[in-house]
């Protein structure tokens, strides 16, 4: 099978909450950046029938406009669903002198589920828009 063609895909979706609140830089250029760890918990039952949870925290990181956006809008626990690819991140460590590793994605769109939720429960109410007409009244249709 030497000539099996395998297509490369570096594609995440991951949905949590945020573990701490993002820290928004920007490099010297002018371009956002936006660092944030998110904290995604499996609920399982273990063999003893005892309900219990694993939880994975992963690095993201957002660039530019919607970087600067997510780092101005998002708080500690805010519920997000990320898109993007994974990247590895290699450094050496200066107080030991060791290679070190971290795994990271890369987000290409983030997106706030908080927003979705209020929405549904009736907790937000949409603001109107400054040039929406108003109904008009069944009675002043002239047929």
């Amino acid at each position: 099978m030497p000539d099996l063609r395998i297509p490369d895909l570096n594609k995440v979706y991951l949905a949590g909450r945020l573990a701490s609140d993002p820290e928004l830089k920007y490099l010297p250029s002018g371009v956002a950046v936006c660092k944030m760890r998110l904290a995604s918990t499996r609920y399982y039952k273990g063999r003893d029938g005892e309900r219990k949870e694993d939880t994975l925290f992963v690095d993201v990181t957002v660039w530019d406009k919607q970087g600067e956006y997510l780092g101005q809008r998002l708080r500690q626990g805010n519920p997000v669903l990320v898109e993007g690819r994974l990247k590895m991140d290699s450094w050496e460590d200066k107080t030991t002198g060791q290679k070190r590793t971290k795994l990271e994605i890369q987000a290409l769109r983030v997106q706030e589920l908080a927003r979705a939720t209020e929405r549904a429960t009736g907790a937000l109410t949409p603001e109107p828009r400054a040039n929406q007409e108003e109904p008009i009244p069944e009675d002043d249709i002239p047929f």
